[in-house]
């Protein structure tokens, strides 16, 4: 079996230009099923049954894991057994009668607008070192919505003042093109000055950053004006997409900005909004 996992993480990464993070999260869960497989003595894949991968679920879920968890380790395997069905390694898919653990509904959590707003409008920027580089990467990450990876890669060359918008590197190397709000664009112009990196963005020694480095620098500013539960880079992609959809912002056009796939995956923003209508109208002296 490991001849064919080791294929199957090849083909993921070189034609469906997986990220190294998703190929290495893949091989993983693979490699945790096909040891549980060995303690059920199936030693080819042929040979695996639903009931294998009901007992590999079952697993999971006794080792406390949850079930989005679960769903992402078996949504691994059905991949796999996909792509061999493809390469015609096996006629029979055991994943067809699998019925995943329900996910529990959990909303999106955004930040209050009015908290972004006192961020950006209040903190003395200008009397903290790296201040200007750091006001303008949290309000590129509010108004524009892009993942952390994507900000991370970012090219002073990806940036185009006659368009007012920036190149971005998506998921799986799609390009797309997000617009500028104006007042970073000002704020854009101000911090290049000077600017003699290739990246965008570089840590105080002038090195490319790194997830780690955002998040804290992130967690730290949204802290100091919000008590929202989580304070993340990502939060941030909520706020945004939250924001403008209360505002009346297209879902489709929210959808394109975000760079997401499928229109299922910014509809949850609208569930979001949803909640917040019903908080208001309980307020309603009728009630």
């Amino acid at each position: 079996m490991e001849p064919q996992r080791l294929q199957f993480l090849d083909y993921i990464a070189k034609t469906k230009r997986m990220s190294v993070h998703t190929v290495s999260a893949y091989g993983h869960d693979l490699l945790q099923f096909t040891d549980f497989l060995a303690t059920q003595y199936v030693t080819s894949l042929a040979d695996c049954k639903p009931i294998h991968i009901r007992g590999f679920m079952a697993m999971l879920l006794q080792n406390n894991l949850t079930p989005r968890s679960v769903h992402r380790k078996v949504s691994s395997v059905r991949g796999w057994f996909r792509y061999l069905r493809k390469q015609g390694e096996l006629t029979v898919d055991p994943m067809s009668k699998i019925v995943l653990p329900k996910m529990p509904k959990v909303l999106v959590k955004d930040i209050p607008a009015t908290d972004l707003h006192n961020l950006f409008a209040r903190f003395p920027w200008n009397e903290v070192a790296n201040g200007e580089r750091d006001r303008l990467l949290l309000l590129m990450l509010y108004t524009t919505g892009m993942r952390l990876s994507e900000l991370i890669g970012l090219k002073v060359g990806d940036v185009d003042f006659y368009r007012q918008s920036l190149r971005v590197l998506g998921k799986r190397n799609k390009e797309r093109i997000i617009p500028m709000h104006p007042e970073m664009v000002d704020w854009l112009k101000a911090y290049l000055e000077g600017h003699t990196q290739a990246m965008l963005f570089v840590t105080e020694k002038g090195k490319p950053l790194y997830p780690v480095y955002v998040y804290r620098l992130v967690n730290h500013y949204l802290k100091l004006f919000s008590h929202a539960a989580k304070t993340s880079p990502h939060v941030l992609r909520h706020s945004f997409a939250t924001h403008m959809l209360n505002n009346g912002a297209n879902l489709l056009a929210i959808k394109d900005i975000l760079g997401h796939a499928n229109l299922s995956a910014t509809q949850v923003y609208t569930k979001n909004s949803f909640e917040k209508l019903k908080q208001i109208h309980a307020l309603h002296p009728r009630k």
